[in-house]
């Protein structure tokens, strides 16, 4: 709509040079948010919801017709594709127009325990904490953000601790397993900086009401996921380290598969895959499997990240 409005097109009179310059822009232009390329998946998904938009106005009485060309393709989930198409809710059957951008599978990028130790030098307790808390658990940004005060054990005597987490991607309820030095940490901040954010925030404002979530901003309000996700850009900005904070989900994701293979060795009825899967809170096992392909890349930094980050705690 803001597309629309910018360049004065009147949205049911629009055809395939409107719909195509649209795309262009996403391929060829930065985001005004965020000042980063498009990921071409992004641009597909956008052609996508368009084309369902069009497609309901059309059932609906309210245009003619839609503004480009469609033609049903029946695709297996597991086959590659070499483009994304307008996936529809039967699972298989799917719609491409012509509009489509052909995209590559990129594999998910693990860091390595170098360039996570340089992306945190010199952060903060707080955001040090939401980087370990990510890199330790799988953890997403709004997962994070999402952490509350009552989802944390005050005592515990195993090396990891079950904490429940409710802002999850799908809104279901999932368990993370955090080592307990990183409980330990958490609630020192709670009991020192969080508090004094707190304190500050009630002289400010007699009727300020204390958040449950765990990362307080200077304001004393939970922070957000886009904040969170800011906070790691600009730290791996300022290390020379070209990643996202999804990226610490891969490198989490990664080192743990490899670290159950080890434990597979003398457990045989254990399944790395399957455990994975039910820790990264994935509802398709083809997408934990993505890790097999990484681990089978770069084997040397998985091993690096298992024995670094999380050999002194898991074993």
């Amino acid at each position: 709509m803001q597309t629309l409005e910018a360049n004065e097109w009147i949205w049911n009179e629009v055809g395939g040079a409107e719909i195509a310059a649209y795309r262009d822009r996403m391929l060829f232009r930065p985001s005004d948010h965020t000042g980063r390329a498009y990921a071409r998946s992004t641009a597909n998904g956008r052609l996508r919801t368009l084309a369902l938009f069009y497609r309901w106005c059309v059932a609906a009485g309210l245009t003619d017709n839609v503004p480009f060309s469609t033609s049903e393709l029946a695709l297996s989930r597991r086959q590659p594709q070499g483009f994304l198409a307008h996936v529809d809710a039967s699972g298989g059957r799917q719609l491409a127009n012509e509009l489509t951008i052909r995209q590559t599978s990129a594999l998910p990028k693990p860091l390595s325990p170098v360039a996570l130790r340089r992306v945190m030098a010199g952060l903060g307790a707080r955001d040090r904490l939401i980087i370990e808390w990510a890199v330790t658990t799988g953890m997403r940004r709004m997962e994070v953000a999402g952490l509350r005060l009552r989802a944390l054990p005050r005592s515990s005597l195993d090396a990891l601790v079950a904490v429940k987490i409710e802002a999850t991607k799908g809104g279901k309820t999932r368990t993370v397993y955090p080592p307990l030095p990183l409980i330990d940490r958490t609630l020192a901040y709670v009991r020192e900086e969080r508090a004094v954010i707190v304190r500050r925030a009630k002289l400010r404002n007699a009727d300020y009401a204390e958040a449950d979530a765990v990362f307080l901003t200077e304001a004393g309000r939970g922070i957000s996921a886009r904040r969170v996700g800011a906070m790691f850009a600009a730290a791996a900005g300022t290390a020379g380290v070209t990643a996202s904070f999804h990226a610490l989900r891969h490198t989490f994701a990664t080192a743990m598969l490899r670290f159950l293979q080890r434990r597979a060795q003398d457990e045989p009825n254990l399944n790395p895959l399957l455990t994975l899967q039910v820790v990264m809170g994935h509802a398709d096992l083809s997408t934990t499997a993505i890790y097999l392909r990484v681990l089978a890349t770069d084997l040397t930094l998985v091993e690096s990240s298992v024995d670094e980050l999380y050999g002194a705690l898991l074993q």
